[in-house]
């Protein structure tokens, strides 16, 4: 894994959206979950998309049927 872009104690301007909170402080990598560090590699992402048993991957399934036969049914006309 990748190491972290922000080095610890580092203020995080920007990323706040409370109305009266402050701007978080970059942590140490280890303080982080292991599961945060799957959402920048790619090939982990692709390879959650195309278990049979993931959400996604049905909604995506289901996505291009619908567009292949809308694309059908433009093409009958």
């Amino acid at each position: 894994r990748q190491p972290s872009s922000v080095p610890k104690g580092q203020t995080l301007t920007g990323i706040n959206f409370l109305k009266d909170g402050k701007d978080p402080v970059a942590l140490d990598d280890s303080e982080y979950p292991d599961w945060l560090w799957d959402l920048l590699d790619e090939k982990k992402q692709k390879q959650k998309t195309t278990k049979p048993n993931n959400r996604q991957y049905h909604r995506k399934k289901n996505r291009e049927a619908i567009k292949a036969m809308n694309f059908m049914k433009d093409k009958k006309n």
